[in-house]
């Protein structure tokens, strides 16, 4: 009786969307991930605040010819999906394969650092208590590079611009929330920015407000991210458990 009633619950999956070819970061030895920020792998960092989401999996979806990262996420714990997804749309669909509907997926971007280490926890809290989508909002010293979300007074989401010339908005999306159901649309949507600015327009999104957060995807801002206070916090030490 206590496994038919486990099965009921809905699975908490994070998935790490990690297929790119770091075009902006060539020439390199091996993959963006697993660049060195501050003495830890930039993909830990993720992988730590899924962790302490309470996932109940962790999804990395990755190509072949990743080897080092497919060994990384291994070590860790973590199931790797190969393919050869040429979006990050793409990348979520292939990692929410198998979900069920109502199943809850976390994801964010391997290759940016963020504060609070809990952000996830607060947007699972949300789609728990009935929200079908929380997007986790923060500042960036560039928000033209990322994804600008326009909120109202009721913190909800009102438009997404995909890497505008002028950003009408200070805060970028940067990690989410949601039931697979929902989720799932973002097939055929090159960016999620694109299907969550749809979305926008005729239903409720949630976002909510952190702090700061670095994309090093560039070299100057994996540099920069050395001395940014976007990393210190109290309880943000060590790395993702192997398990």
């Amino acid at each position: 009786m206590r496994q038919e009633t486990l099965r009921l619950q809905p699975a908490i999956v994070g998935v790490v969307p990690a297929a790119g070819y770091a075009t902006r970061l060539q020439p390199l030895a091996g993959s963006k991930e697993l660049l060195h920020v501050r003495g830890r792998p930039v993909i830990d960092y993720l992988l730590t605040r899924l962790r302490v989401a309470g996932c109940t999996e962790l999804r990395v979806v990755t190509r072949r010819a990743k080897q080092d990262l497919i060994e990384y996420a291994h070590h860790v714990g973590a199931h790797v999906i190969l393919g050869e997804p040429p979006t990050v749309g793409d990348s979520l669909v292939l990692g929410m394969a198998g979900l069920a509907r109502d199943d809850i997926v976390l994801y964010g971007f391997p290759d940016t650092v963020w504060q609070p280490e809990r952000a996830f926890v607060e947007l699972l809290a949300a789609v728990e208590g009935g929200e079908e989508l929380a997007l986790g909002l923060f500042t960036t010293p560039e928000p033209e590079r990322s994804d600008v979300v326009v909120l109202n007074e009721e913190r909800r989401v009102t438009a997404v611009d995909v890497k505008p010339a002028r950003p009408s908005s200070p805060w970028i999306y940067g990690c989410c929330a949601g039931r697979v159901r929902l989720l799932e649309g973002i097939r055929g949507f090159d960016e999620p920015g694109w299907y969550f600015d749809q979305l926008a327009r005729d239903r409720s999104i949630l976002g909510i407000k952190f702090g700061r957060m670095i994309d090093v995807g560039t070299p100057a801002w994996l540099n920069a991210v050395e001395e940014d206070c976007v990393l210190e916090g109290p309880t943000d030490e060590g790395g993702a458990n192997p398990g």
